[in-house]
């Protein structure tokens, strides 16, 4: 099997052809908005982090807007700045630029002298981006290019039945076919984590899936709280799932049933070709998620 995608300058393969106006902080997350509503093919997300954060939390602000700009369904990106917080322009350029070396751009708004003045530089910068992504053509390439990501939406009892067993079934053909595919959402594993450990390529994957789980629910532990406590959640009961076990057994389903080869860390970059991986990718504080 084959799909027709784009090939960009750093080798990898996306499908979508986005310019990405991306915040450095939470203070430029409004501009962004901004710009990325007067620009057709330019897309942005509200940065909550960037500013105040400790040296390790700062250091993961810093990787997951890396990992955006380098994600393979982005042309280029914009990247904007308030101009004082702790995300400072030249640490997330580098941080991008050691990810990947497409396109990029910089407004900071302090400099450019108003919100205003940095919307107007930053709109042109997208224009100019879109226009020189929208001269690539689509080629045709192997599944093995192919980077599946999966995530659950509102999960009752018909997503363990019906709808993730569907996107397990999908990942195991394209991981047959050389393709990778990512289990996210490492809190609705647990009370299932010992189904996928006993799927792991190497007990070292075995052990690290076990690890994270436990890893998690201590972090919880020691300010006082429960995972367990909070799920499932009342939209979850109410579609007649009734516990936590339940809902990771429905979950799991869509990493389908070929072997877990690797575990990756929030924000950590996802190598293609390596069957199906069991990665944290970031996307908040308190949820993390695994690739399969």
């Amino acid at each position: 099997m084959t799909f027709y995608g784009y090939r960009r300058s750093d080798g990898r393969v996306g499908i979508r052809n986005y310019v990405l106006i991306l915040p450095a902080s939470v203070c430029a997350s409004d501009t962004t908005r901004i710009v990325a509503q007067q620009v057709n093919g330019a897309v942005t997300f509200h940065n909550q982090n960037g500013c105040s954060q400790v040296a390790s939390d700062q250091q993961l602000t810093k990787d997951v807007m890396a990992g955006y700009a380098a994600n393979p369904n982005v042309y280029g990106t914009v990247i904007v700045s308030l101009g004082c917080e702790n995300c400072q322009m030249d640490l997330v350029a580098q941080a991008i630029a050691a990810r990947t070396n497409k396109p990029m751009k910089q407004v900071i708004i302090q400099e450019a002298g108003s919100t205003l003045k940095a919307v107007d530089m930053a709109v042109r910068y997208a224009k100019e981006m879109v226009a020189a992504a929208s001269m690539l053509q689509k080629q045709e390439f192997p599944m093995s290019e192919l980077i599946l990501g999966t995530e659950c939406g509102g999960s009752d009892p018909t997503s363990g039945l019906v709808a993730n067993p569907l996107i397990g079934r999908l990942s195991d053909l394209l991981v047959a076919d050389g393709g990778t595919s990512i289990l996210s959402e490492t809190t609705e594993f647990i009370g299932a984590e010992h189904i996928l450990a006993g799927r792991a390529a190497t007990p070292e994957v075995h052990d690290r899936i076990l690890d994270i789980m436990h890893r998690y629910e201590k972090a919880l532990q020691l300010v006082g709280e429960e995972v367990r406590e909070s799920n499932p959640s009342p939209g979850n009961k109410a579609g007649g799932l009734t516990t936590l076990e339940e809902k990771s057994l429905g979950c799991i389903h869509k990493g389908g049933h070929s072997p877990v080869n690797a575990v990756y860390d929030y924000a950590k970059q996802v190598e293609s070709n390596i069957k199906i991986d069991l990665s944290q990718c970031f996307y908040s504080s308190t949820d993390s998620n695994l690739s399969a």
